[in-house]
């Protein structure tokens, strides 16, 4: 049995720019017939032909920690990728909005 906790399937690129691009979102408890629950996490992320996923799965409480420690780590280099991102934007086309 499975409770979905957290979907999301989106599409990254703009219209009219190719539809291979997106991300996918897919956390949920599952619970075995003697009643243990786990955790089953995966992150997709695909630009045209080129696909990562991430399995962030929790079995265990040390298999939780290490997730959490991932996702946690990803989140600040993402944000601080963009912020980067921005600001050579910005300097390579000023008049970008």
């Amino acid at each position: 049995m499975a409770t979905r906790r957290f979907y999301r399937r989106r599409f990254l690129n703009r219209r009219g720019y190719h539809a291979g691009a997106y991300v996918l979102a897919d956390l949920q408890i599952l619970k075995d017939t003697s009643g243990e629950r786990t955790v089953d996490a995966d992150l997709t992320i695909a630009d045209c032909s080129r696909v990562t996923s991430l399995d962030l799965s929790a079995y265990n409480v040390g298999d939780a920690r290490n997730a959490l420690h991932k996702a946690r780590l990803l989140r600040a280099i993402v944000n601080d990728f963009t912020d980067a991102f921005e600001e050579t934007l910005a300097e390579v086309y000023p008049k970008l909005k």
